[in-house]
């Protein structure tokens, strides 16, 4: 890269950097505060400051890429609403009661515009600063961090950053100050995707907390690393080599090349699936919404949350008082499935369907293992948890209901403690054997790639396809016509009994710190494990020994074992020095 390349490349990301710390400073005093005049002409000031630079940055790529029409080709998303910002920042010049342009500007509601995009910009730009801060600096760049560690840390970043803004006096009302253990705990579960509450959403933070909560369900549902490259491919920026490798990891697409076209299909589904649900979300809601919150708010933030698989709820009973509301309920099992199958899986599913409609005839279009062991698992432990919890319950907790409302409440109950978190029916009324299931189920949880957490239905199914194996003599591992590789095979052992073992860990000291019932404590340790959200109403009375144990157990459920233990070893070497092979009796 030439020197004059160098340059542009520094400043532009000099510029980037102090428009996004004015931006964030602008947005933290005017909405995270009860600033007074001064206070409010401070923070407009910074975001005014963020605007220009922001501006300054666009005039820095015209003039770097040459043309105008090139830049056009490129940017044209930043340019029609720089376009806008320059027509506001007139407008307010101007006089917005008595110019021509004020009366234009507010007709197509520019100001609202401009604002969320603003909003927008702002965490835009303060993302792709912190991606980019390693490049900044020679020092930093020559440092190799591997994929493994680099998450880890994006999620610590990000919970303890939440946790600084849930900490804000205007993210909760005046007279209930919320504590930063409470806050870390709200924040750990909000990126973890879990939904356990120590406070309760709908009452507990005003609308700003609120809304951090659901930007933190959403980056920590997508993922921080997935968003930010999206938001560089929309501005026209592109990904860079060490970003393409990262989310090549994570989608475990085989070519580099591929990571964009996957970013921009898991944003393009992802906003189309959760922006579908709200407005079915906003017509369920009709007649049972909160009075001080609007009901598209709700229907967007239930929307959010259940495609993420977080189990947030603004309603303090969850959906049990929307248990007959068919739109909120179908809506909110199809967002939670569709959630917890994958992103590869739904790409892959859509185009099997699309060829197949299209040619009929051709026996090639299959889809591959991967796919058909996500969708078959899925769809067994789905209504194989639906029947027994329909059985278990029929005489019992669903006793009184019609057979519509029983097998609508069973297939619910068994979608959403896939760690989907929701619940439309009082837990402590089950059976043991119920409660039972339901851990079980937590456990296994969905598949990779997805919103969801737990083991991975692919783990299971592997660990099945080993056991029978072995019982039948064979030396390989078979699924179906495929042959696993031994390397899977030990990987899905590892998840599997390194969750139990983490599990009973957990379970020993809560029940010595806690005090609680047995299988309170041991349904409370998989919901944090398997990042599901539902309790049996210990959450709320956890001591803060309990409070931190449980934000491990989420952080551990919400990376994985397997991501833990390669941010904290080396690469994998092949030992040069072999040992005697020994014999140890088994059974």
């Amino acid at each position: 890269m030439n020197q004059p390349k160098l340059e542009y490349h520094r400043r532009r990301r000099g510029v980037l950097a102090v428009a996004g710390l004015c931006g964030l400073t602008g947005i933290l005093l005017e909405h995270g505060t009860y600033p007074g005049d001064t206070g409010l002409l401070v923070a407009r000031f910074f975001s005014f400051c963020a605007v220009v630079l922001f501006l300054v940055e666009q005039v820095l790529s015209w003039r770097h890429l040459g043309q105008f029409r090139i830049y056009l080709n490129e940017r044209w998303p930043t340019f029609s609403l720089s376009v806008l910002l320059v027509l506001e920042i007139i407008g307010v010049m101007l006089g917005r009661e008595s110019t021509w342009l004020a009366t234009v500007m507010n007709k197509v509601h520019a100001s609202d515009l401009t604002n969320a995009y603003l909003l927008v910009i702002q965490v835009y730009i303060a993302s792709v600063f912190a991606v980019q801060l390693p490049h900044m600096q020679q020092r930093f760049a020559r440092w190799r961090v591997r994929p493994a560690v680099a998450f880890v840390l994006v999620f610590v970043v990000l919970i303890f950053f939440g946790t600084g803004l849930l900490m804000l006096p205007r993210a909760t009302p005046a007279e209930q100050p919320i504590h930063f253990l409470d806050a870390l705990f709200t924040s750990s579960s909000a990126v973890c995707v879990t939904g356990l509450v120590v406070r309760d959403t709908g009452t507990g933070f005003s609308t700003f907390g609120q809304t951090v909560i659901l930007v933190l369900i959403q980056l920590g549902g997508l993922g921080i690393m997935s968003l930010t490259a999206a938001l560089s491919l929309l501005l026209g920026r592109g990904i860079g080599v060490r970003e393409s490798s990262l989310l090549r990891e994570v989608f475990q697409v085989p070519m580099m090349a591929e990571v964009g076209r996957m970013v921009r299909f898991i944003i393009l589904m992802t906003v189309s699936i959760e922006l579908l649900g709200a407005v079915i979300l906003y017509r369920g809601l009709e007649g049972a919404h909160l009075a001080h919150t609007p009901r598209a708010f709700q229907a967007l933030f239930h929307s959010i949350s259940a495609f993420c698989n977080s189990g947030f709820s603004l309603y303090s009973r969850s959906l049990m008082d929307l248990a007959e509301q068919p739109l909120v309920v179908g809506s909110i099992t199809g967002l939670l499935v569709l959630g917890g199958l994958g992103f590869g899986v739904i790409l892959q599913l859509l185009g099997w369907m699309r060829g197949r409609l299209m040619d009929r005839r051709n026996k090639r279009l299959r889809l591959d293992l991967h796919s058909r062991v996500v969708l078959g698992v899925s769809a067994a432990l789905l209504f194989g948890g639906a029947t027994l919890i329909t059985m278990l319950e029929w005489n019992h907790s669903l006793a009184g209901q019609s057979v519509a409302m029983k097998l609508s409440q069973a297939f619910f109950q068994s979608a959403t403690c896939r760690t989907a978190g929701f619940n439309s029916m009082d837990l402590n009324l089950l059976t043991p054997a119920s409660l039972f299931l339901m851990i079980i189920l937590m456990f296994i949880g969905g598949a990779p790639g997805s919103t969801a957490g737990g083991v991975k239905v692919t783990a299971l199914a592997i660990v099945w396809a080993n056991i029978r194996s072995v019982g039948s003599g064979l030396t390989k591992v078979r699924l179906g016509r495929w042959e696993i590789e031994q390397v899977q095979v030990q990987r899905s052992m590892l998840v599997l009994s390194s969750g139990l073992v983490i599990a009973a860990v957990a379970i020993f000291i809560l029940l010595i710190t806690e005090g609680q019932e047995l299988l309170t404590t041991v349904f409370e340790v998989f919901s944090a494990l398997g990042t599901v959200g539902l309790s049996l109403g210990m959450t709320g009375l956890l001591s803060p020994v309990g409070k931190l144990l449980v934000i491990v157990l989420m952080f551990v459920g919400r990376l994985g074992p397997l991501t833990l233990a390669a941010s904290l070893v080396g690469r994998l070497a092949e030992p040069r020095i072999r040992f005697a092979k020994g014999r140890i009796l088994i059974g």
